[in-house]
C-alpha cells in the first residue's frame, strides 16, 4: 500500500456558516451510479470548484480551504493526477496564513495530510503531534501519527497509535488497513489477509464507491504478492466493474496481465493508467514490462517517459520519487552510482525495511557485497516478508559466500510466492 493511497484519511468536519455547510454536504453526497468513475469525478469535480472559487473569493476563509484541501486530496487519490497535490500543499499553507494553528487546526491537519501524501515522513509525524496537542483525545492525529511512523520505520510508535485509535474508534476500514499493513510489515502474513479480509467486508457497508474500489485493489494485492493470481484477478476485476477508468486497479491489473503472460493486455492497460495520470512510476512499469520481454526500444521509450518525470519532481524539491529513482537506476536503465545516492537519500528519510532493501540493492550493483550483505540483514530483521525484499537479500547472500542463509531466503521467497521470478513492480 503506498503512501498516497491512504484514501481513508479526510480533513475533520470543520464547521461552516449553515447556508455554505450545506451546499458542501449536497456536492458531497450526490448519488453515485453503479459505473462510479464518471460519478464521483463530477461529485469532486463540483466540491473542487465550488469550494476554489469561495476560497478565492476570501483568502481570509480557512474553513473553505480545508475542506478544498480535503476535496483536492480525493480527487487525486481517485484519478491519480497529482497536480492537485501540489494545490492542495498550496492550500494548506494559505490556510494557516489566514488563520494560525491555534485557531485553525484543521489547516494543520491539512498540512500534514499533504505532507504525508508527498512521503515527507518526518514533517508528517512532527505535524502530527503539534495537532495531537491541540485536539487530545481525538482519531485524526493518531492516524497520522501511526502511519508516519509506519513508514519510517519505527513501528513500535506505530503500532502504539493504532492501538490508541482502535479504542477510540472500534474497528473501521481505516483501523483494518492499518493493522494490516503493520501485520504486513512484520510477516504475519495470515493477520495481513484477515484485516485486509475485515477492511474489504467495512467497505462494502459504507457504500462509498472510492473506499470500495480501493480496498478492493489493496486485497487484490495482497492476493497477488503471495502468488494467488485467481484472488487477485477476482478483486482487481470487481474494482474495474465499479470504476472502469481506476488508476490503480488499471495499472494492478496490468501488473497481474503481465505475470499471466498476456503482455498486449498489460502493455495496454499500462499505457491507458500512464497517459490518464502521467505518473512517472507507471510509466516505469510499462518500461520495466517491455524490458522484462526484452523489447528494448519500447523499454527505453516508456523509460525515458518517467526519468523525464521524475527529475520534474526533483527539481521542484519534491521528494514523493526518491525512492522509485533509486530502482529505476538499479534495475529499469541501471547506474550504480546514481542508484546508491537515491537509495542513500531515501534512507535519510526513513529506516523502513523498504528503504534497507532498496540501499542493499543498489550497493549490490556497484559491487559493493559486503555493505550489501549489511544492509541487508536490516531489511529482513523486522520480519517483513515481502517476496522481492527476500529475493534480493536471496542474491546478496548468495554473492557474498553465506550459501546456506541466501537458500534459506529464496525458499521462503519461493514458499510465499511460487511465482517470484516473474513479472511484477516493486512498490
Amino acid at each position: 500500500m503506498r503512501g498516497e493511497d491512504s484514501g481513508w484519511l479526510s480533513c475533520p468536519q470543520a464547521r461552516f456558516p449553515n447556508r455554505v455547510r450545506y451546499f458542501c454536504f449536497a456536492l458531497l453526497t450526490l448519488p453515485i451510479s453503479a459505473l462510479a468513475n464518471d460519478a464521483v469525478s463530477e461529485r469532486l469535480n463540483r466540491a473542487v470548484d465550488f469550494l476554489e472559487a469561495r476560497f478565492k473569493s476570501d483568502a481570509k476563509d480557512f474553513i473553505a480551504a480545508n475542506r478544498l484541501v480535503d476535496a483536492l486530496l480525493r480527487r487525486s487519490r481517485w484519478t491519480g493526477r497529482l497536480d492537485d497535490l501540489r494545490r492542495a500543499s498550496e492550500v494548506a499553507e494559505a490556510s494557516l496564513k489566514a488563520a494560525s494553528a491555534d485557531f485553525n487546526s484543521g489547516g494543520l491537519v491539512a498540512k500534514a495530510q499533504c505532507a504525508m501524501a508527498q512521503h515527507r515522513f518526518d514533517e508528517t509525524r512532527n505535524l502530527a503531534r503539534q495537532v495531537e496537542a491541540l485536539m487530545p483525545g481525538k482519531p485524526l492525529p493518531l492516524q497520522l501519527l501511526g502511519d508516519a511512523s509506519m513508514e519510517i520505520g519505527d513501528l513500535d510508535e506505530a503500532a502504539k497509535a493504532f492501538d490508541q485509535l482502535a479504542e477510540l474508534t472500534g474497528s473501521s476500514v481505516g483501523t483494518e488497513a492499518r493493522s494490516a499493513r503493520l501485520a504486513w510489515m512484520h510477516g504475519k502474513l495470515e493477520e495481513w489477509h484477515e484485516h485486509l479480509d475485515q477492511a474489504l467486508a467495512l467497505a462494502r457497508q459504507t457504500g462509498d464507491p472510492e473506499t470500495l474500489t480501493w480496498a478492493l485493489v489493496q486485497r487484490g494485492e495482497s492476493a497477488f504478492r503471495c502468488g494467488d493470481f485467481t484472488n487477485a484477478e477476482k478483486h482487481y476485476e470487481e474494482a474495474l466493474k465499479l470504476a472502469p477508468a481506476y488508476w490503480s486497479a488499471l495499472e494492478h491489473m496490468a501488473e497481474l496481465r503481465g505475470a499471466q503472460g498476456s503482455d498486449d493486455e498489460a502493455a495496454a492497460m499500462f499505457t491507458k493508467a500512464a497517459e490518464q495520470t502521467d505518473r512517472p512510476e507507471i510509466w516505469q512499469a510499462l518500461g520495466d514490462l517491455h524490458l522484462f520481454k526484452r523489447r528494448d526500444a519500447e523499454a527505453k521509450s516508456a523509460h525515458d517517459r518517467a526519468l523525464a518525470g521524475y527529475q520534474a519532481s526533483i527539481d521542484r524539491g519534491e521528494t514523493l520519487y526518491v525512492h522509485h529513482l533509486a530502482g529505476f537506476y538499479s534495475d529499469s536503465q541501471e547506474n550504480a552510482q546514481e542508484a546508491v545516492k537515491w537509495a542513500r537519500r531515501d534512507l535519510e528519510m526513513r529506516k523502513c525495511a523498504s528503504a534497507w532493501d532498496t540501499l542493499a540493492w543498489a550497493l549490490s550493483k556497484s559491487g559493493d557485497f559486503a555493505g550489501a550483505l549489511e544492509v541487508a540483514r536490516k531489511a529482513i530483521a523486522t520480519g517483513l516478508a515481502d517476496p522481492h525484499v527476500l529475493q534480493h537479500a536471496g542474491l546478496i547472500f548468495l554473492s557474498s559466500g553465506e550459501v546456506p542463509e541466501g537458500q534459506r531466503l529464496l525458499k521462503r521467497c519461493a514458499e510465499i510466492n511460487p511465482h517470484f521470478t516473474g513479472f511484477h513492480i516493486h512498490r
